[in-house]
Order: C-alpha cells, then sequence, then structure tokens
C-alpha cells in the first residue's frame, strides 16, 4: 500500500492546532459574487482540475509525536452548497479546504495552518479561471492566476519563515492588554456577517485627502468605532485600543509559497492619554504604521517565532507537553493585546476577458477563540467590501463604523446574514 505524502506545518500554522477546540476552528473565507448563477457541475469540473495543480490544499491535519502535519487526504474536495453559518468548525481527517456555492456565489474556506490570503486568494483566481475556461472563455495564466496544465512548483510548499529569518534580533511579542467589545454570545456553531460595500474610488479618495493609505484610514475608522464603544461603557480603567493588522511578507521577500507568510503588527491609542479625534487617531496610526512596516521591524518580529520554533528544549518536547504551552503563550501574547483585527486583502485583480464576469469580492474571517469581533476588506474594480462577522448578539462595532463612513460622505450598502 502506497504511503500518503505528508508536509510539516509551517512556522506560522504551528499555533492554530493547538488552539482548536471542537467547537472553534480557525477559519476564513472568500466569495466571488458572480453576474450570473453558478452552474455546479462545470464547478466540480473545474475544482478537479485546479486541485491537481494545488496538492497542499487538498489535505488534512494530523497528529504527531512532536507536531501536527498535513497528510494527503486520499479523497477529493467535493463543493457544496452553501451554508448560512459560514466558517463551521473543521472535524481532524476533514479537508482542510472548503469550496461552496450559491446562487451566484463561490466561496473557498481554508483552516489557516494550511494558508494564509495570499495563498487562498491564489487558489480562488485560479479556481474562477478555470470555471470560466469550462465555459468557453479563453483564460490566460495571468494576474495571479496558475496554469493548471502546469505540475506543481516546489517552491510553492516553502515555509519561506525559515529562509529569511535572519535571527539577529529576537524582540519580545509582550504588549499591553487591550479593550475587547463584549456582548451577548450568540448560539455555538452561529455567525453573524455583515458587509458593506461602497465606492472603492471614494474611500481612496478620502484617503489620499487625509495623506494616508487606504488600509490606514479603514483601520483608523475601526479603531475610532470600538474607541467610542469603550468610552459610551464608562469603565472605571480604559484599556488601549489595537487593530491587528496583517502583513503579507510577499511584498519583502522573493517567494512563490502558497502557505502562510504573513506578519502581524498592532497599532493603536491609549485613552488614558486623553480624548482623540479622528484626525489624531489617523495621525497616530500613518506614523505607527511607518515605523512598524519596515522590512527589518518585520524580520526581528518573525525571527522571534523562528527562534522559538528551533529551540532544542521546545523542539524534544512531547506535543501532549507542547499544547498547553502553546495556548498558554496565545493567551498572554495573542489576542490579548488587540481589540480586533482589520485583514485588508487590497485590489483582487483578474485576467481582462472574466473580468466583468465577477461583481466583487467578500472576505469573512470567523471570530477567534477569545476576541469575539473580526473585520476584513476586499476590493475589486471600484467596489470595495468590508465585512465584520461576530458571534455576539449586539451589532455595535459595525453600526458605528458604517455610520462614520456615512457621516464621511461615502455611500454604504449594507447586507447581513440574519
Amino acid at each position: 500500500m502506497k504511503s500518503k505524502r505528508w508536509y510539516k506545518l509551517d512556522n506560522a500554522a504551528k499555533i492554530y492546532p493547538a488552539i482548536t477546540t471542537s467547537k472553534w476552528t480557525p477559519i476564513f473565507r472568500f466569495t466571488a459574487v458572480l453576474k450570473r448563477p453558478v452552474d455546479a457541475g462545470v464547478l466540480k469540473a473545474a475544482l478537479d482540475k485546479t486541485m491537481v495543480r494545488f496538492p497542499l490544499f487538498n489535505t488534512c491535519l494530523k497528529t504527531g509525536f512532536f507536531w501536527y502535519y498535513l497528510e494527503d487526504l486520499g479523497r477529493p474536495v467535493v463543493p457544496e452548497p452553501d451554508v448560512v453559518n459560514p466558517c463551521a468548525p473543521m472535524n481532524r481527517g476533514d479537508p482542510l479546504l472548503r469550496v461552496r456555492y450559491h446562487e451566484n456565489r463561490i466561496s473557498v474556506e481554508a483552516h489557516h495552518g494550511l494558508t494564509d490570503g495570499s495563498g487562498l486568494m491564489t487558489f480562488l483566481k485560479t479556481l474562477l479561471s478555470q470555471y470560466f475556461r469550462q465555459q468557453g472563455f479563453d483564460v490566460p495564466a495571468t494576474h495571479g492566476v496558475l496554469d493548471v496544465n502546469e505540475p506543481p512548483d516546489p517552491s510553492e510548499e516553502e515555509d519561506s519563515f525559515l529562509k529569511y529569518s535572519r535571527m539577529s534580533a529576537l524582540p519580545s511579542r509582550r504588549e499591553t492588554r487591550a479593550y475587547h467589545p463584549s456582548g451577548t454570545p450568540i448560539p455555538p456553531g452561529d455567525l453573524i456577517i455583515t458587509t458593506g460595500t461602497m465606492s472603492a474610488s471614494e474611500i481612496h479618495k478620502k484617503a489620499h485627502e487625509a495623506r494616508v493609505s487606504v488600509t490606514e484610514y479603514l483601520t483608523a475608522v475601526l479603531l475610532q468605532s470600538i474607541y467610542t464603544l469603550q468610552k459610551a461603557e464608562q469603565p472605571k480603567k480604559q484599556y488601549p485600543v489595537k487593530i491587528s493588522v496583517p502583513v503579507n511578507l510577499r511584498k519583502f521577500y522573493r517567494t512563490n509559497t502558497l502557505r502562510n507568510f504573513s506578519q502581524y503588527v498592532n497599532p493603536g491609542i491609549d485613552p488614558n492619554y486623553g480624548e482623540f479625534t479622528f484626525e489624531e487617531i489617523l495621525s497616530q496610526l500613518h506614523h505607527q504604521f511607518r515605523f512598524m512596516l519596515t522590512e527589518k521591524n518585520l524580520n526581528a518580529r518573525m525571527s522571534k517565532n523562528v527562534n522559538d520554533e528551533l529551540s532544542v528544549a521546545i523542539r524534544a518536547m512531547p506535543l501532549f507537553i507542547k499544547k498547553p504551552v502553546m495556548i498558554l503563550t496565545h493567551m498572554q501574547v495573542g489576542e490579548r493585546i488587540f481589540s480586533s483585527p482589520l485583514s485588508n486583502m487590497g485590489f483582487v485583480e483578474l485576467p481582462d476577458v472574466i473580468r466583468d464576469e465577477v461583481e466583487r469580492f467578500d472576505m469573512v474571517l470567523h471570530t477567534a477563540r477569545y476576541n469575539k469581533l473580526e473585520c476584513s476588506a476586499a476590493s475589486y474594480n471600484d467596489t470595495l467590501s468590508v465585512s465584520f462577522s461576530r458571534s455576539i448578539a449586539q451589532p455595535h462595532t459595525e453600526r458605528l463604523f458604517f455610520t462614520a463612513l456615512v457621516r464621511q460622505g461615502i455611500r454604504v450598502k449594507v447586507e447581513s446574514n440574519i
């Protein structure tokens, strides 16, 4: 009997299986909203062809003596009708990739132990291109689309953290505790998603007028919303409000990897310093981003993580000892130190021949193990989509966020799964 192929987890992926529970899995999702209904048969044929080009994505999670690892699934991933509550927990042995469809939407969901936003978007764009090829479009392998007729490139399975970490500076990961929006928990397994769509050019114009990037502008609006929420609660002690922003390291290093290759920075404000206007928040975030988003700073941060992984003491620990250590570390320097993430995929591009076949892209993050609110964004053509996911009943943060945009002259259309 032929043994199944297996893969080591990349440096960033190692934490995710350890903090997974039976009711929660670190999953994120991309949706392509098409202009025509999805043909399920064509989608299945396109998926079968695409998966041959992405063998890493046809895997499940396994438990080893020292580390978790990925193993070939041994069966094909099959597209399924979509559900009301996406990003449901994955059981051990389940595919780490899901493909779903509903009316004119094609969605892909991935375990974060498998890949990051860039890797999953490459998969979705390749799948969409093959889907339209099956319908007669002559779609080239450009704009980030991989050629499904070529064999998989071994460099796409590279752990780029190990390759590029210089290990010359190892800063502490400890930061001050941040404020977290709270509310009434909804039933386990449910996920409330609220998506606001708006003109990407209008947002870009606002950011340009303020001399900041679109990510900085959106981060400032989200931070102001959570800052306002904490003030309304009138707590005895106010905590810093910080937004965790993932940074695609492919912008700094040459790599073809489809695995995780991102770092996180946590810009924010401390309300104990006094009242902050939106302009002050925007200015402070802008300068924090300029300091944080340098190659040297990002390399030092990822070097610290790689150094911990390569530690002889850590490597020698059996997994049943490592796991509680990783959970404790995550509690101390993970979600505790930021109020909410904001993941901005930026502008998504497709080959010209199918550009007008897609209306927009949405990105959804499942709520974290402790943080009950997540925010993500993606732009396509002139549509910017901002999605909030939450596992609490109260919609306070997204209401404040979209209201702030409207007050600044941005027209927003809001939809939800409830």
